[in-house]
């Protein structure tokens, strides 16, 4: 054998525990630094760098995967890609899984049941290791799964009728938070303009608000309404039927700020100045909330924060030897401006 072929087998030879033993770090540390992952400093990704090109060391990803059973892929199920709030959740779920060398692949439902089955049936055939759901619910496809209930983190919705780990904030509170700021620039006739009920996140949202008129004993002016889809056109809709009555509201609290913006546009439409002859809140703090004219006070969800913290949820149901993962919580912010602000009691 010649030294050439001789020096080839002893790199084939190498494992990362070798790699990890002469840079003097753990394996997991090798295998985040060679994905680039920005929890390794420079200092140690250079100096693993600089071992993996004197040993002459080569990651076979396909072996590492086919080894431990794993395409290295994971889905993002969401409702609508056009969506800055769900792209943002994406964007978290990247920065965790590039961490340990995976890659996340994006399945649009655009709110159709029967893609919802196509896509999770990614999951079923093994195409993808595990499921993020944005979407509120599990397709029948993957429960028929023995162990779907470790593969699944549902992130911003929860999933109802389900053992699924999710984390999203504390809706209930959260709508407390936003119904208080109302109440507290003395408004009494306030409305609830909330999304599509069969939503436990809308329905939380609509109940805080119900909870905070009965406490401070206004329960008997609470009215609320429903828009059709939580974007700007079910906001319009929505509103036009509140305001069909006559009974208008001096302030109105949307279930979102796709939802906010809709409605305001349908009140300036009959002549309402906003905030002047009625407030709006939003729910979400999406872009063009404060661009919108007046800004649109509403809730802030950290939603990349989200995203990022139901990846890592997922990858340690994945992992077999550790616990499945609690649902958990992470905190919003009350973010004031003028769309209500800029207005006073009445």
């Amino acid at each position: 054998m010649s030294g050439r072929d001789k020096k080839q087998q002893e790199r084939k030879r190498l494992k990362m525990a070798d790699i990890a033993r002469i840079a003097g770090v753990d394996v997991s540390t090798i295998s985040r630094a060679l994905a680039d992952s920005p929890r390794v400093t420079a200092e140690t990704k250079e100096r693993i760098r600089k071992v993996v090109a004197e040993t002459g060391y080569v990651v076979n990803h396909n072996a590492r995967q086919l080894r431990a059973q794993r395409t290295g892929l994971i889905l993002v199920m969401l409702p609508n890609i056009a969506s800055s709030s769900f792209a943002e959740v994406v964007l978290g779920v990247e920065d965790a899984v590039r961490e340990e060398g995976l890659n996340v692949v994006v399945g649009n439902t655009q709110y159709d049941a029967g893609r919802e089955q196509v896509l999770a049936n990614q999951l079923v055939t093994g195409a993808v290791d595990g499921l993020i759901l944005i979407t509120g619910r599990v397709p029948p496809v993957v429960t028929e799964m023995a162990d779907f209930d470790r593969r699944i983190v549902a992130v911003s919705r929860p999933v109802e009728g389900h053992d699924i780990p999710f984390v999203s904030i504390d809706n209930l509170a959260a709508g407390r938070t936003i119904a208080e700021h109302i109440v507290s620039l003395g408004h009494k006739k306030i409305a609830h303009l909330a999304g599509p009920l069969e939503s436990p996140v809308f329905r939380a949202r609509r109940d805080s608000y119900l909870a905070v008129m009965q406490q401070v004993g206004l329960s008997d002016l609470a009215r609320t309404f429903v828009a059709p889809s939580y974007d700007l056109e079910g906001g319009r809709l929505g509103m036009q039927e509140m305001l069909a009555d006559g009974q208008h509201p001096t302030a109105v609290i949307c279930g979102s700020d796709e939802i906010a913006i809709g409605a305001m546009q349908a009140a300036r439409a009959v002549g309402i100045a906003v905030p002047q002859d009625m407030a709006f809140s939003g729910f979400d703090d999406v872009a063009i909330s404060e661009a919108y004219e007046p800004p649109l006070t509403t809730i802030r969800i950290p939603r990349r924060k989200i995203g990022e913290r139901g990846a890592r949820m997922l990858l340690q149901s994945l992992d077999i030897r550790k616990p499945r993962p609690r649902s958990r919580t992470v905190d919003y912010e009350l973010i004031e401006r003028a769309s209500t602000t800029g207005t006073t009691a009445r």
